[in-house]
C-alpha cells in the first residue's frame, strides 16, 4: 500500500514539473517581442529566448536539408498547429500565413500556392520531423547555420515600421571623408559596404587618385560614432608564401587595391577581396582577407588574374574559399591560408557581367546577373542550375546576407531567395517622409541645427548607390548626392 502511494504521488509530482516547464516555457515565448531559437545538429538541447528546452529528438541533417521535431517548431514559433491523422497532413498558421504538408509528400501548400520541397517531411522514431528553413523562413523568420559547428539560430525580424521614413545618420565631414561637396560625383568613393551583427556598418572608401589609397571606417549604429579600422594596406597585411618555381617569397601588400567587402553573418566575420595593380606570371595577382574580428590572409593566386567588378567571393565554413575570374572564365577554391587552384572553368555573359554568392544550409549559390539564373556551386566542381530569377530592370548591384541575395536597380531593391523567389524589398517610391536633422542614437533624438553650418538643403535620395542590410534588415548606404551616410527605416530599430 505504501508503494502505490508513493507511486502515485512520484507520478503526480512528475505531471506537476512537466507542467510547469511547460507553462514557463509558454510563458517565456508569449511574453517576448520576437522569438530567438538555437539549436546544433544531433543535440536534444535547444534554447528558446535563452530557455534551455530538451527536444524529444535532435536536429538531424536528411538530404542536405535540416529536420527538426514539428511540435517543437511549432510551439516555439507560436504557430497554430493542426495534424490530420487520416491523411498524414500537417496545417501550420502563423500571422496571415499558412503552410500545409505531408508526411513523405514533397509537394507542400505555403498561402494557398503549390510548392516542391527537396526534402519532405517524414516520421523517425515516432517524431515527424519537418525541414526546419522551409518552415521558419515561409512564417518570415530569418535562418543562421554556421556550418562550422552544425548550430542553427532562428529569429524573428522586427516588427516593420508603419510607414517607410529615412535617417540620416552622419555626414561625410563627421565621418572624414575626403570630398568636394560641389564637384564630387555621387558615390565616387564609396565602393563597397557591409553590416555586421554587432550594429557596426562598415564602408569601403576607395581614392580617386590612386585605387591603392583606401580608407575602411565603421560607423556605429548604436552610438552614431565613426572610427577608421584601417588607413590603406599596413604591415599586417603582408605575409609570405611559397612560389611553385622560387620558393618562398614575402609579399608586401601595399601593391594591392581593395575591391570588395563580404560580411558572413554564420562566421561573424567580414572579409575584403584585393586585387593586384602589377601582375606578373610570378607576382600575387588576388588576396582574400579576413579583416574582422582580425587581420588575416585567407588565400591568394598567383599571376594571371585580373580584377573584374562582378566577381564574387564566399566561403561555406571559413576553411575553405570559392571565388571567380570572370575574365579568364575560371573559378578558384582554396583552402584557407593556400594559393588557390583552378576549381572549374565557366561561361559568362560578355555584357553586364555580375556574379554574386551567398551560403544557405552550408550549400553555396551564385546569382549570374547577365543570364539572370541561380546555380549551386558544388564542391565537386560544377554549377547546377537552380532557378531563373524575374527582375527586369537593370541590375547595379547585389548585396549578400544571411544566404539572401539583395538586388539594387537604380531606384528599387529586391529580395532574391536561392529559389528564385523575388519580392520587391523597398523602392524610393515607397519612402514616405525624410527625417529632419542627422538622427542621434545614444538619445533617439535629432538634431535639426546639425546641417546649419553646411549652407545646404538635404533632399531626397535620387538612386541607389553602395549599401548594406543591417541586422534589423534596415538599409544603410552613402548618398553621394547630398554626402550623407542614410538609412531607410523599413523596421523598427
Amino acid at each position: 500500500m505504501f508503494y502505490r502511494v508513493c507511486l502515485i504521488f512520484a507520478v503526480f509530482t512528475a505531471m506537476l514539473l512537466k507542467s510547469y516547464t511547460l507553462t514557463s516555457y509558454a510563458d517565456a515565448v508569449k511574453s517576448s517581442v520576437g522569438v530567438k531559437i538555437q539549436l546544433t545538429i544531433n543535440d536534444v538541447t535547444a534554447t528558446v529566448n535563452g530557455q534551455k528546452m530538451t527536444l524529444s529528438a535532435p536536429p538531424v541533417l536528411l538530404n542536405n536539408t535540416t529536420m527538426v521535431p514539428l511540435r517543437f517548431i511549432a510551439d516555439a514559433l507560436k504557430t497554430d498547429l493542426t495534424w490530420n491523422t487520416e491523411d498524414q497532413s500537417i496545417a501550420l498558421k502563423y500571422a496571415d500565413h499558412s503552410i500545409i504538408l505531408s508526411i513523405d509528400s514533397r509537394i507542400v501548400s505555403i498561402d494557398n500556392q503549390s510548392k516542391t520541397l527537396e526534402q519532405p517531411a517524414v516520421i523517425m522514431n515516432s517524431t515527424t520531423l519537418v525541414p526546419l528553413r522551409f518552415i521558419a523562413e515561409s512564417f518570415n523568420q530569418t535562418v543562421a547555420y554556421n556550418n562550422q559547428t552544425k548550430s542553427i539560430i532562428i529569429t524573428t525580424p522586427h516588427p516593420k515600421a508603419s510607414d517607410i521614413r529615412i535617417d540620416n545618420l552622419s555626414t561625410a565631414s563627421d565621418m572624414g571623408f575626403s570630398y568636394n561637396f560641389f564637384i564630387e560625383k555621387p558615390n565616387m568613393n564609396v565602393i563597397s559596404m557591409a553590416s555586421d551583427h554587432h550594429n557596426l556598418i562598415y564602408i569601403l572608401e576607395q581614392y580617386a587618385a590612386s585605387e591603392m589609397s583606401f580608407v575602411l571606417r565603421v560607423y556605429n549604429e548604436a552610438t552614431g560614432e565613426t572610427k577608421v579600422v584601417h588607413s590603406g594596406f599596413d604591415q599586417s597585411f603582408n605575409f609570405d608564401y611559397v612560389d611553385p618555381k622560387l620558393g618562398k617569397q614575402h609579399f608586401n601588400a601595399s601593391a594591392l587595391s581593395p575591391r570588395k567587402l563580404v560580411y558572413d553573418s554564420n562566421l561573424d566575420k567580414l572579409y575584403l577581396l584585393a586585387s593586384s595593380n602589377f601582375i606578373s606570371d610570378n607576382s600575387v595577382s588576388t588576396v582574400i582577407y579576413e579583416i574582422a574580428p582580425n587581420v588575416q590572409m585567407m588565400t591568394y593566386t598567383i599571376g594571371k588574374m585580373v580584377f573584374h567588378p562582378g566577381n564574387f567571393m564566399v566561403t561555406p565554413n571559413g576553411q575553405r574559399f570559392y571565388f571567380s575570374d570572370i575574365l579568364h572564365n575560371t573559378i578558384y577554391a582554396a583552402e584557407s591560408g593556400q594559393q588557390a587552384i583552378v576549381l572549374m572553368p565557366f561561361t559568362p555573359d560578355n555584357e553586364n557581367v555580375k556574379l554574386a554568392a551567398v551560403v544557405n544550409d552550408g550549400k553555396m549559390f551564385v546569382l549570374d546577373v547577365s543570364k539572370r539564373m541561380i546555380f549551386e556551386l558544388q564542391e565537386s566542381g560544377n554549377l547546377r542550375y537552380v532557378a531563373p530569377i524575374d527582375i527586369k530592370e537593370e541590375i547595379l548591384r547585389v548585396y549578400e546576407v544571411n544566404g539572401t541575395f539583395y538586388v539594387g536597380g537604380k531606384r528599387q531593391i529586391w529580395e532574391l531567395k536561392i529559389t528564385g523567389e523575388t519580392h520587391p524589398y523597398v523602392g524610393l517610391k515607397d519612402v514616405s517622409a525624410y527625417n529632419t536633422g542627422l538622427y542621434l542614437p545614444k538619445t533617439n533624438t535629432y538634431d535639426a541645427d546639425a546641417f546649419a553650418n553646411m549652407g545646404g538643403a538635404f533632399g531626397m535620395m535620387l538612386s541607389f548607390s553602395a549599401f548594406a542590410i543591417n541586422e534589423h534588415g534596415n538599409v544603410v548606404m552613402y548618398d553621394g548626392a547630398y554626402h550623407l551616410l542614410r538609412r531607410i527605416n523599413l523596421y523598427t530599430q
